[in-house]
């Protein structure tokens, strides 16, 4: 199985040429990753009118709540605004204890984005205009652009379990838009959330991404994304966005992180 389709100068530029359109190409999870049922992972080599489709491919295109995977576009938008200036930017914690205690400390913002830590982000988030992430959202194409849920009980919250919602296959454009440098945001800005976003290897490839888990309200489950790209020495590139769920139990982001790593090393030469 190949998930890296290269696609020829030649084959490029006729494919503009003729009007060439979006296709899927369907495969099948190898049998030992265990996937969730309801697991559908994108995969796409920019230039390519070919994107493979693991999974479920009816959600490519099926809008979820982002979760943390916000968190990239979030970690952009505090940078550009000048609310943080580096991975070592602190917000200053309040001593309220969180859920998780890698979360109870001044973290930095490399930290926080690791440890997808949610009041930092929050309080980042508040710290910016409903009108400036709206017109980032306009200008990224992200997903329904809906931010009319910014806050709950005086906590910004549209992109948790909320109005924002974005399908696989606008993830995986938005990632595009980013690192190709046609989001608007300054190349030093973008370095610093890449280095966040830093996973380790998957084989010969540098692997970036970012989770998510959020819960479904009808089974009462958490649903997990996980959504980057891995870049190889040579200079290839390959974009993809997954997200998982399953009715009868919790679905963890790292498990599905794992899953993605393990399914480039498997597939991609």
């Amino acid at each position: 199985m190949r998930i890296f389709h290269v696609l020829t100068t030649g084959a490029a530029l006729l494919s503009l040429l003729c009007g060439c359109t979006t296709r899927f190409e369907q495969q099948n999870f190898p049998a030992e990753l265990h996937p969730a049922p309801d697991t559908v992972a994108v995969f796409h080599t920019p230039g390519n009118p070919v994107w493979t489709v693991y999974g479920n491919d009816k959600a490519t295109e099926r809008r979820f709540v982002p979760c943390s995977t916000f968190k990239i576009v979030s970690t952009l938008m505090g940078l550009d605004a000048g609310i943080v200036s580096g991975p070592e930017s602190r917000l200053g914690y309040d001593g309220t204890r969180h859920e998780y205690d890698s979360w109870n400390a001044d973290l930095p913002l490399n930290d926080a984005f690791r440890l997808s830590c949610v009041w930092y982000y929050k309080k980042l988030i508040g710290r910016m205009e409903k009108s400036y992430v709206q017109n980032v959202l306009d200008r990224l194409h992200y997903g329904n652009r809906n931010i009319s849920v910014w806050n709950s009980n005086g906590h910004n919250v549209f992109w948790i379990e909320s109005s924002l919602l974005i399908s696989p296959v606008e993830q995986v454009n938005v990632l595009e838009r980013i690192f190709s440098g046609r989001s608007g945001f300054r190349a030093e800005h973008v370095a610093i959330l890449k280095q966040c976003m830093r996973r380790g290897n998957a084989g010969a490839f540098a692997f970036y991404g970012k989770t998510g888990t959020g819960r479904n309200h009808n089974s009462n489950r958490l649903e997990a994304w996980f959504v980057g790209f891995a870049e190889h020495p040579d200079g290839r590139i390959l974009y993809f966005a997954a997200h998982a769920a399953d009715p009868e139990r919790n679905v963890s982001s790292a498990e599905l992180q794992e899953k993605i790593r393990q399914l480039i090393c498997r597939s991609v030469p």
